[in-house]
């Protein structure tokens, strides 16, 4: 693989003898809380070690350019990772969310620690798991402190209708009140598993908690429900 055309500086200078990797990880891909009815486009990379990382969308642009800059680029970076704002559906709707980020494949190009090239591809798609359901505990129940397990519906469908195949899901529960320290549950799920154990450990008697759940399938694109508060018992 050449090393894509990329403007002209220090770094990029394409007149130097560079050895070509492939980044360990590249994905772009969607996270929508169902829930909250909002859309968010995420960046992930990662790698043994990089001084500079450029990702370009489906015309070819700019859309991220990460610099590290003295002791830290003498040093290196080996992952990253950008979260987009997450507008509410009530200022940007999903089809203008997908018309702003067609389904299209994303190009990093960056410079390791020791100035070699570093390259990867992402394909981003506007496949997206329907919303987990039936999710237990619900808004206003009441559970053990002692324990209870959590459960949900298992996702087979898209938002479209068709059948997808979810990579994994993720449950995580959440105390309601955040002081001193924000204390969360959280546990990845293989797609044949639809409940998990909370065990009394985490919990507190009289007290406040939410759950969410995540469906991510193949391409990293990942559906959020959330339900509650509900309450543990005394």
């Amino acid at each position: 693989m050449s090393a894509p055309a990329a403007r002209a500086d220090k770094d990029f200078d394409h007149s130097a003898s560079r050895f070509i990797t492939e980044l360990e990880e590249a994905e772009v891909f969607i996270e929508w809380n169902s829930t909250d009815t909002d859309y968010g486009i995420q960046f992930f990379w990662d790698c043994e070690g990089f001084k500079r990382m450029i990702v370009r969308n489906e015309s070819r642009k700019k859309v991220l350019d990460v610099k590290t800059g003295n002791n830290v680029r003498a040093q290196g970076l080996t992952e990253g990772f950008f979260e987009s704002v997450e507008p509410p559906a009530s200022e940007l709707s999903m089809a203008a969310f997908f018309e702003r980020f067609p389904d299209r494949e994303y190009r990093f190009l960056g410079i390791s620690t020791d100035y070699n090239w570093l390259v990867g591809e992402a394909e981003f798609t506007h496949t997206l798991p329907a919303p987990p359901e039936n999710l237990y505990p619900a808004e206003d129940d009441v559970v053990s402190h002692l324990g209870f397990t959590a459960s949900f519906d298992p996702v087979l469908n898209d938002t479209e209708g068709y059948d997808i195949e979810i990579e994994f899901y993720e449950v995580v529960v959440e105390k309601e009140d955040d002081e001193p320290i924000l204390q969360t549950f959280t546990v990845i799920l293989p797609p044949d598993r639809t409940s998990v154990y909370v065990p009394e450990q985490f919990l507190e008697p009289g007290t406040e908690y939410k759950l969410e759940v995540i469906a991510q399938e193949e391409s990293g694109n990942r559906t959020i429900t959330e339900t509650g508060p509900f309450m543990t018992d005394e």
